[in-house]
């Protein structure tokens, strides 16, 4: 495969996709919203590659709420990474603000790629399509479990991600010429590339700006950038992987665990970052006050373990630890002057 599609290219994996893209010799259409993303990208993108391997990429203008123009930016591609979903740190007004954008995501992209006769696809989903609404109890997960939208435990966002991606085995079966992968990434942290910090390292950005008193009791399976997109490429270029969904996880890690990494790493913050466990009764109050802790509240006391051995087994995939993601990211923060 010579060109490829990656949408969402100024976003945190986005971007580091894109990158990864370059590198390894595909011309690349990076599909961003308006132009007026298009500078800030480049910018981003620029200590990263060489100018030669930056003129292999080109920007198209798409909205995920919208079928106009996808059709026409995937023209001359041969695969798609479909990376672009929405996500807000914050419950939504309504669930349907996340949903009906993630679902339509796929609708537009995986009808344009069958328009232009693209059958390779990796869609990027995520843990939550795995790990939620299951029976009281069940910690351990693999890819042969889905979340049940209407069991305990289910946000705005997992019901978004996990009809989004059933959509996308929805288009396979009615479309048996398509040739799919889903990767399930976790907590995604490590390096920063531009001014977007991603959604979970956000969540370490808080931390060290000393805006949490201390840590929710609460784990989550963890995972490096680079380890992601490793993944999303090894599929690309894996026979092997096609029609199959492949976890990206490296370990599950409490909060505290986090907290005490970003310590590690930057010693100097440890007025500002709080690694003692809050009791759950407090965390209930605090999140009265701050609003994207209300996600996180039916959760307190979980962590789920997923299994990442089909993707070892299968496509070599050999994730850094989830200490190492955490590290990178408080380092990250700090070279960038983001706290």
């Amino acid at each position: 495969m010579k060109k490829i599609m990656i949408t969402g290219a100024s976003g945190f994996l986005g971007s580091h996709m894109v990158v990864e893209g370059l590198k390894r010799g595909y011309k690349v259409v990076g599909t961003i919203r308006n132009k007026d993303k298009e500078a800030e990208v480049v910018s981003t993108l620029k200590p990263y590659v060489s100018e030669h391997q930056l003129n292999n990429l080109q920007f198209s203008y798409c909205d995920l709420t919208i079928a106009e123009g996808w059709s026409k930016a995937m023209e001359g591609c041969e695969a798609i990474i479909h990376v672009a979903s929405p996500f807000n740190l914050e419950l939504p007004k309504h669930e349907d603000d996340l949903i009906i954008p993630a679902r339509n995501g796929v609708k537009h992209v995986f009808e344009a790629a069958l328009q232009n006769n693209i059958h390779r696809i990796v869609q990027t989903s995520s843990i939550v399509s795995i790990m939620y609404g299951h029976e009281n109890g069940k910690t351990n997960f693999d890819e042969t479990n889905w979340t049940d939208i209407n069991g305990p435990m289910v946000s705005p966002y997992t019901k978004s991600k996990t009809l989004a991606e059933k959509l996308v085995w929805e288009f396979v079966q009615n479309n048996p010429q398509l040739k799919v992968t889903t990767i399930n990434p976790g907590f995604i942290l490590g390096p920063i590339l531009g001014k977007d910090p991603g959604t979970s390292a956000a969540v370490v950005l808080k931390m060290m700006k000393g805006e949490y008193p201390g840590v929710p009791q609460l784990g989550f399976p963890t995972v490096d950038v680079r380890d992601v997109v490793d993944l999303h490429f090894k599929a690309l270029e894996s026979e092997t992987a096609i029609g199959q969904r492949y976890a990206a996880v490296s370990e599950s890690i409490w909060f505290k665990e986090i907290a005490q990494f970003v310590l590690d790493a930057q010693p100097s913050y440890n007025k500002k970052v709080k690694a003692k466990e809050l009791p759950n009764w407090f965390m209930k109050i605090f999140a009265l006050f701050e609003k994207s802790t209300k996600m996180i509240i039916p959760e307190l006391g979980f962590k789920a373990i997923v299994s990442n051995e089909k993707a070892k087994k299968q496509l070599g995939f050999a994730p850094r630890s989830a200490k190492e993601a955490v590290m990178a990211t408080a380092n990250a923060l700090v070279e960038m002057k983001m706290v």
